[in-house]
C-alpha cells in the first residue's frame, strides 16, 4: 500500500488519460495505469509507466501535425 505524498491519503491502482500540450500540438494518453489518491485524487506514475509514456510523446511528437489520440500500450512505442 502507498500513501498520497501530498494528503497521507491512500493510493489505489486505476487508470488516467494524460495530456500533454506542446504549444504546436497536443497528445493525448488514455488509460495510462496510476496509483490515484482516494482522497485528494492526485495521480502518481511508476517509474516504468513515466518511462513509457516519455517514449510515447517523444514518437508521436516527430510525426504529429495537430492533435493525437492514443490508447496506453506498454508496447507502444
Amino acid at each position: 500500500m502507498y500513501t498520497c505524498f501530498f494528503c497521507n491519503g491512500t493510493l489505489e491502482n486505476g487508470t488516467t488519460t494524460h495530456i500533454s500540450d506542446n504549444g504546436d500540438s497536443a497528445i493525448i494518453v488514455r488509460g495510462v495505469p496510476c496509483l490515484k489518491c482516494d482522497q485528494c485524487l492526485e495521480i502518481s506514475y511508476t517509474g516504468a509507466v513515466y518511462k513509457q509514456v516519455e517514449r510515447i510523446l517523444s514518437v508521436l511528437k516527430e510525426s504529429l501535425m495537430e492533435v493525437a489520440i492514443i490508447q496506453y500500450s506498454s508496447e507502444a512505442a
